[in-house]
């Protein structure tokens, strides 16, 4: 983008970019615009990298011929959310004037930042309505966020795992995530250089978050041998400090802390599908029913449908004939 996106907390960023990747041909009107979870890509059917933690390839099952969405019907284009680490502006971007990392540098980002970029980077793409926004987790955010700032944009938002904001006592703990980064020495102010950094801090802060994102139930099944679940957690956390950038994690962790969509929800003209598990630790089915209610009660077309036989947040793409049914039929309406 060749215009500083103007944020929330009042300062401009300077040259955004937003990183994407399509499937099919996105086409004005015909589009639908896929938006990745806290830690995920925009690269959602691969490569597939080489650690146990997986950024891109989230949407294996969920994307392709004869799958829920299916590019050869309905054109995709995957974003990266602003922040991210993965191709969007974010501290791991070198500042042109500088020839460095913008690293603390970096503005604080929200939501609604993420939104305004989302909706940059679609007219780049010569997109002025699309025919669905769909998120995931903190991306279903984002997707809901979008509608309310362009009522106009999108025929209908799909919100998978996501509701008008998380549960309070995790709005909480991810909203220290900077500050338990900042009192790990190696943070150094973060002007750590590319690949060092609070690298044992943040190990601790994945593990402790896929144990929320991660069911027990779930976990015992895919690892039923003995320890096999904790050495699976341990080593996707350890693989995760390797490549993910600390300040980025803060960045996105504080904008989806700070997420409370239920002011602007009246806004939304879009049809809405939330759909969204019992067990899933970031968006309860109980608090993804009450944004339901909100935005019906300010006359949005809105739906909601608890998902059967899926066990945790984490598992939300990984089994899709759950969304099949709901999301497809919710697409093909007019």
């Amino acid at each position: 983008m060749s215009v500083p996106l103007p944020l929330e907390e009042g300062e401009l960023l300077g040259n955004p970019q937003v990183a994407w990747e399509a499937h099919g041909e996105p086409s004005d009107g015909k589009a639908v615009v896929l938006l990745h979870d806290l830690s995920h890509s925009h690269l959602a059917l691969g490569p597939v990298e080489a650690g146990a933690y997986q950024a891109s390839g989230w949407g294996r099952e969920f994307i392709g011929p004869g799958k829920v969405l299916d590019p050869t019907e309905t054109p995709l284009l995957v974003l990266n959310l602003l922040g991210s680490p993965f191709g969007s502006t974010s501290p791991v971007t070198v500042d042109g004037a500088t020839g460095d990392r913008l690293g603390p540098a970096m503005p604080g980002l929200t939501v609604l930042d993420m939104a305004r970029a989302v909706s940059a980077g679609l007219r780049a793409h010569g997109l002025q309505h699309v025919r669905a926004l769909v998120g995931v987790g903190l991306g279903g955010m984002v997707a809901l966020r979008l509608a309310a700032l362009f009522p106009e944009l999108a025929s209908a938002v799909v919100a998978i795992g996501a509701g008008r904001s998380l549960p309070e006592g995790l709005r909480e703990k991810l909203g220290l995530t900077a500050q338990v980064l900042r009192m790990d020495p190696e943070f150094q102010e973060g002007w750590y250089g590319p690949g060092n950094g609070p690298r044992k801090t943040m190990r601790k802060l994945r593990l402790d978050f896929l144990k929320l994102v991660h069911g027990r139930e779930s976990l015992r099944h895919r690892h039923p041998e003995r320890g096999g679940a904790q050495a699976a957690l341990e080593a996707e956390a350890d693989s995760f400090a390797e490549t993910f950038d600390p300040l980025a994690w803060a960045l996105l962790c504080s904008a989806y802390a700070g997420c409370d969509l239920a002011d602007c929800l009246p806004r939304i003209r879009s049809r809405v599908l939330l759909l969204a598990s019992a067990t899933d630790a970031l968006a309860p089915a109980a608090r993804v029913r009450d944004t339901y209610h909100l935005l019906s009660a300010a006359g949005a077309p809105a739906r909601f449908h608890e998902l059967q036989g899926v066990a945790d947040h984490g598992a939300l793409l990984a089994d899709p004939r759950p969304l099949r049914g709901p999301l497809q039929d919710f697409l093909q309406r007019r």
